[in-house]
């Protein structure tokens, strides 16, 4: 059972430019979710996907480079064209589709949902955080009740999406999709959460980065 994780990563960024190489603490962006899934002891292999070899020179030991077409940095391309390109590029049973923009995301984390695949109960698994709040749409209440609202604790929870995403490969080549019927969700809390799009995103990432490491 083979076991293969692929970032996605391109240089020329336009909302948050050079975002992924930019400095978080000690190290480049990119150098965080990298080295934590080195550390994911269920990982076959690591491929960061790129059209720029100039990445290589940010690349942890472990982790391999594999160029992809610049047609797939251009507004156009969409990120299952990416996973297709990927795909088709390298074989694996199971494929772990992470994002350096998750600076945060734990080695356990990702190895949870590795074994919720390989013991056969799931068919992939997606990070996500939980939301609990007052949700409106168009203008009304969308989970609660407007004479009696619940406290916050006591709604049902909704789930956003993360950057993680792990799926077999008959998951994907069969339907498209990167889930299929019996998706393992794992939970994250805020910090391990957090996503770098906006040059708020990423002072944010710095503040917490900051107050993580300041005991050690």
């Amino acid at each position: 059972m083979k076991t293969v994780a692929f970032v996605p990563i391109k240089l020329n960024n336009e909302r948050l430019p050079n975002k992924n190489i930019l400095p978080l603490g000690d190290k480049p962006l990119c150098q965080h979710l990298l080295e934590t899934l080195t550390k994911a002891s269920l990982l076959d292999e690591i491929f960061v996907f790129c059209s720029d070899p100039e990445i290589q020179r940010y690349l942890p030991g472990g982790v391999s480079f594999l160029q992809r077409s610049v047609t797939l940095d251009t507004f156009a391309a969409k990120h299952y064209d990416i996973v297709r390109a990927f795909v088709s590029a390298i074989d694996a049973d199971i494929y772990v589709n992470a994002h350096v923009t998750n600076p945060f995301i734990k080695a356990e984390t990702i190895e949870s949902g590795l074994e919720a695949i390989l013991s056969g109960e799931h068919d992939s698994a997606c990070a996500v955080s939980e939301i609990r709040e007052h949700l409106w749409y168009e203008g009304k209440p969308f989970n609660f009740a407007l004479d009696d609202p619940p406290r916050t604790q006591d709604l049902t929870p909704f789930h956003a999406e993360v950057g993680l995403f792990m799926y077999r490969r008959e998951v994907f080549t069969e339907t498209g999709l990167r889930y299929c019927e019996k998706p393992y969700f794992m939970v994250l809390d805020k910090v391990e959460a957090h996503d770098i799009n906006e040059r708020s995103d990423y002072e944010l990432a710095q503040a917490l980065w900051t107050v993580h490491n300041s005991g050690r």
